[in-house]
């Protein structure tokens, strides 16, 4: 018949919460929201573990010391752990209620030990169904909405733990017998399931969320290569990743796609005039701007200090130019001197080029920086179209260029 000793069992999962500990104690990261919660589960595991081994050494399990350490350890290892799970999440759990629920755990347990073992016992089960379901509400968005299948698993697991808690006190509150050492006032299979979970958990716990921290820092070190992080747009190397699959797709799709060639005109002008922190909001407004009037299955790029490129999959080349002219008024339009406390408006030039069958995406970009060039020449504000583009299209007659319907002096 499958037994396992609960004080063995706490023995080992005090080891193994200690050894969890250790493990955390190595991660690193330069995330100060998951090295605080990395640093508060660690924690939480070392309480868990110094609480447990008194008890889980055997000789002196029934010493009222070792009883409370058992009670008031596991359980502050389990607010902890519930404060950390927080963390990760964004969902901060004020301190001082963190302190003040800990104190009133020890307070509470110090009591109910003078009244009796049994009352102890009853006190201590529904403790750790109440700090179990704390730690499995601070991480619900792990048990909720899990986004991949190491936060399942961490769901998975706070679950099982305050599952198993509130069966614990069922047992508990329906026990009539001698008091117990180990606290488990469980019929013998049940109590060896529990024990057996109790063992493996703490290790579990520290192994998913180590993995869950460094699937994160992944994805960041990942985000941080591909975004532009002044204006949230792509980097020039992630335009040149994603790129090339547009232009690929095409054939089979087909569709045109557009290349857009965007510049902010002069720009250099007013990071002389007003200074580099308003040139840093004009550069954030302008991408936020191209953002929401391009498709969602656009891409969007900073590919030099006030140049943009978008690439995005198009009907023909009239929807290109529709498309350029868009953003060029959305631009235009925006209240700069709200946004970046300019007395003057902010315009763009735009040269479109429609990408060819099986053309690189350097060749493209290249026909899209000589239309706009030829913006620039012609008193920018105004959309340019690339020569070949023009020529191959049926809609539009070469060299056209799509201006403004009122040309701003000085634009």
């Amino acid at each position: 018949m499958f037994h396992v000793d609960p004080l063995s069992a706490y023995l080992n999962c005090g080891v193994a919460a200690l050894v969890g500990a250790a493990i955390m104690r190595a991660a690193e990261t330069d995330d100060l929201r998951l090295r605080r919660a990395l640093r508060i589960c660690g924690w939480a595991l070392v309480t868990l573990g110094v609480g447990l081994l008194p008890a889980g050494l055997g000789a002196g399990a029934a010493h009222p010391v070792a009883q409370l350490s058992l009670a008031i350890g596991s359980l502050a290892g389990v607010v902890l752990m519930a404060h950390g799970l927080g963390q990760v999440q964004g969902r901060d759990m004020p301190t001082r209620w963190v302190w003040a629920l800990l104190a009133g755990l020890g307070l509470v347990h110090v009591a109910a030990l003078v009244t009796g073992p049994l009352i102890f016992g009853q006190v201590y089960a529904l403790g750790l169904a109440a700090t179990a379901t704390l730690m499995a509400w601070q991480g619900r968005g792990f048990v909720v909405s899990p986004r991949n299948l190491i936060e399942r698993g961490l769901g998975l697991s706070l679950l099982l733990v305050a599952a198993s808690s509130w069966l614990r006190l069922a047992f508990t509150l329906a026990y009539i017998g001698p008091a117990r050492v180990d606290l488990l006032y469980v019929p013998v299979p049940v109590s060896s399931l529990l024990a057996a979970l109790y063992g493996v958990m703490p290790i579990t716990m520290a192994t998913l969320l180590l993995t869950l921290v460094n699937a994160r820092l992944h994805q960041q070190l990942h985000s941080r290569a591909t975004t532009d992080e002044l204006t949230g747009a792509l980097t020039r190397r992630a335009l040149r990743e994603l790129a090339p699959a547009m232009l690929e797709r095409t054939p089979s799709r087909q569709a045109e796609v557009a290349v857009l060639m965007i510049d902010l005109d002069h720009f250099k002008g007013i990071n002389d005039s007003c200074g580099h922190a308003v040139g840093d909001r004009v550069l954030k407004m302008a991408a936020s701007t191209l953002q929401v009037n391009l498709r969602p299955d656009a891409l969007l790029a900073r590919y030099g200090g006030e140049e943009f490129v978008a690439v995005l999959p198009i009907d023909d080349l009239p929807a290109a130019r529709r498309v350029s002219e868009r953003l060029r008024a959305a631009v235009e339009g925006v209240d700069w001197k709200r946004a970046a406390g300019l007395d003057r408006a902010v315009t763009v030039s735009v040269g479109v080029a429609l990408a060819g069958a099986g053309e690189t995406l350097d060749a493209v970009l290249q026909r899209a920086d000589e239309a706009l060039y030829r913006a620039k020449r012609e008193g920018r504000n105004q959309v340019q179209v690339s020569l070949m583009a023009a020529w191959q299209s049926t809609a539009a007659a070469p060299d056209q260029a799509v201006t403004p319907s009122v040309t701003m002096t000085g634009a």
